[in-house]
């Protein structure tokens, strides 16, 4: 007489209500004590304009111009020839377009300092933003 074949075989079970609560414990954790950082750290208040529109595309470099002219590309500070070799490097696709923030108490000077580097890069698509009403 066979012992083994009297009894019942269990089928195995994965529970997985101890890894969902593990994963949301995670989750918790991981929003918590994320940090949160703004990508432009640059203190600059653009001018209004009410005809303002939204730009949307995805793939620009931003070139930031403070009141007392400093210049950011990117959020990171450069020199205005360091400013023109990055822009250099950029023309070289097509698709390359740049964005003129400068704050609305900066000196015109700066701003078309920028300008002209933008179009001596043969960089086609140059937009100035501001904010809106």
């Amino acid at each position: 007489m066979d012992i083994l074949a009297s009894r019942p075989k269990r089928k195995a079970e994965v529970n997985i209500v101890p890894l969902v609560d593990v994963l949301t414990v995670l989750i918790f954790f991981f929003l918590l004590t994320m940090q949160f950082k703004s990508v432009y750290s640059v203190d600059i208040t653009p001018p209004k304009m009410r005809s303002a529109a939204v730009h949307s595309e995805t793939a620009v470099s931003v070139i930031s111009v403070s009141k007392d002219g400093k210049y950011f590309f990117d959020g990171e500070e450069v020199s205005l020839k360091g400013l023109e070799e990055k822009l250099k490097g950029i023309s070289g696709t097509p698709e390359a377009s740049v964005i003129l923030l400068a704050d609305r108490d900066s000196s015109l000077k700066y701003a078309t300092d920028v300008i002209d580097l933008v179009k001596l890069s043969k960089i086609r698509k140059l937009s100035l933003q501001t904010i809106g009403k």
